[in-house]
């Protein structure tokens, strides 16, 4: 099987498919003889009866319909009327428009009137073609001369996020001028055969389809459904971000500052803090909280008070959750059954080490971030109670990174140096060193059908992997620089969380950037 994400699957087209040299279909087709020829032969364009396109003339708006219809092969005759009071039923165009307006692409001028003689601006053809095409995707770089408050900057910045246009050499788009025919031949043939489309470096691989005011300080994701939990450390909420719809569905203004968010069985996990954390806030006098959220309703269900400064937080399916302290230095790591409050254990470990529970649920990883050299061990979990640390067999022969990842299928653990560990049941293999990949990284997800990774290191791009032989297989371009990555395996994309800027704005926005794969068996 190949899988290629579209940029790639663009390209290949542009190789394989491109049109072979032919006669002109027209005589006075000129720029866009190509596209004009490609259209004609598919039977979408007819031309005039003296043998001419006439591609200056300005596009009717009723042409330019007529043309999107016989593209879509919809069935005419059958629509509803749309009652124009300039296009009784039987006119020309009447069916096709009829059956724009049935499919939503179209909805007239006020005063109830289509004017179907009328021309066509450059706005209105970028958004007759996103609603024809349900194209999406934002295109940050935009055009100096559409504001984000323009009636048709999201179809304009849609059309040029798919590389559909790229504007002006002035960096406009001149969304009011008259589009002609030729133009808008040449855009509708860009979408439906990418190998027309323009070489531009300013499109990226992925599709930002969301931005976000938030300061995202953690994440995590819901395996059944398509909802991202975030942890906005400006508001001190979380929001729960369906990346289907990109909609924020629902958000909670949490009680006490937190730093950590797990998700586990429907429920969601919070640390909350009671005072700074610090080197000399002991034991003894440690305190704290973490709260019990119902993640369908994003409400909370209770607040267990804890002797813990809490730090970092992990969570299984039957409700134990796992908390490190963020204070103290040589403090502890304890387990709490949620329903009661009750402590279930209680073990040694450095203030502020992150913890990672193993896919099976019966270790916790933990690696120090305040120690050199940095040093990461493990604990045996049985029914939720933490056994003695097991320490890892090396201290300072690899440079470690304050961050632990272990793959979905339990195998290693990875480190942002790219330094990656065995994940064993077995004491003597467990935590022993495995391989490294090319080049560090600062987020990293796992396509486990089909055998990749991806890392990404706060830049504009995310490096792929075969996650058998962790050789590097190809990049991916992005807007933003990537913070945080997932991989949805139902609907096969790579979800990337990035910093975005608008324009030529200083103003960052957390960007929702998708990577859609394509694959051939």
């Amino acid at each position: 099987m190949k899988r290629f994400f579209k940029g790639i699957a663009a390209l290949l087209m542009l190789v394989s498919l491109a049109p072979s040299a032919s006669a002109a279909t027209f005589k006075d087709a000129g720029t866009f003889s190509k596209e004009i020829d490609y259209l004609t032969n598919a039977g979408i364009i007819m031309g005039f009866p003296d043998g001419t396109f006439r591609p200056d003339l300005p596009i009717k708006r009723v042409d330019a319909v007529r043309m999107i219809m016989r593209e879509l092969d919809e069935p005419l005759g059958q629509s509803p009327n749309p009652n124009f009071k300039d296009m009784p039923v039987g006119s020309k165009g009447y069916d096709e428009v009829a059956k724009a307006v049935e499919l939503g692409i179209i909805s007239g001028k006020p005063g109830n009137i289509f004017d179907p003689n009328g021309n066509l601006t450059r706005a209105e053809m970028a958004t007759v073609l996103v609603r024809t095409y349900n194209l999406s995707g934002i295109y940050p770089k935009g055009f100096t001369d559409v504001s984000l408050q323009y009636w048709g900057y999201p179809y304009i910045s849609s059309l040029a996020a798919n590389n559909i246009t790229i504007g002006y050499k002035d960096g406009t788009f001149k969304p009011t001028l008259t589009i002609s025919r030729a133009h808008f031949a040449a855009f509708m043939t860009r979408i439906i055969e990418p190998s027309f489309q323009p070489d531009n470096p300013e499109v990226a691989d992925t599709y930002l389809e969301a931005l976000y005011d938030v300061n995202a300080i953690d994440y995590d994701m819901d395996p059944a459904k398509p909802i991202i939990y975030v942890l906005d450390g400006a508001t001190n909420e979380v929001a729960a971000i369906n990346y289907e719809t990109y909609e924020v569905v629902s958000s909670l203004a949490l009680p006490l500052p937190a730093e950590r968010i797990a998700y586990a069985n429907n429920k969601i996990y919070v640390t909350q803090q009671k005072r700074a954390h610090s080197h000399y806030w002991f034991d003894k006098d440690q305190e704290g909280a973490f709260a019990v959220v119902d993640a369908v309703t994003l409400k909370i269900e209770k607040s267990i008070q804890i002797n813990l400064d809490p730090y970092d937080i992990e969570a299984d399916d039957k409700g134990v959750v796992y908390i490190s302290s963020g204070s103290g230095q040589h403090t502890r790591v304890e387990s709490f059954n949620s329903q009661t409050g009750a402590l279930l254990s209680s073990q040694g470990i450095y203030e502020q080490g992150l913890i990672e529970l193993n896919p099976s649920q019966n270790k916790l990883y933990t690696i120090s971030t305040g120690l050199s050299p940095r040093d990461f061990g493990a604990y045996s979990i049985t029914e939720g109670v933490l056994g003695p640390e097991a320490d890892s067999p090396y201290h300072g022969e690899y440079t470690l990174g304050k961050d632990l990842t272990l793959s979905p299928d339990g195998k290693y653990i990875f480190n942002s140096t790219g330094h990656i560990f065995r994940a064993s049941a077995g004491a003597t293999s467990d935590m022993t060193y495995f391989a490294k990949l090319d080049r560090p990284y600062s987020a990293i997800a796992f396509d486990t059908e089909y055998g990749e990774l991806y890392t990404s290191n706060n830049q504009k791009y995310i490096q792929a992997y075969d996650y058998q032989t962790m050789d590097a297989i190809g990049q991916m371009t992005t807007y933003g620089n990537v913070k945080k990555m997932f991989y949805d395996q139902n609907s096969d994309t790579l979800l990337a969380f990035t910093t975005v800027y608008l324009g030529k704005s200083t103003v960052p926005f957390t960007g929702l950037e998708v990577v859609y794969f394509d694959t051939e068996e």
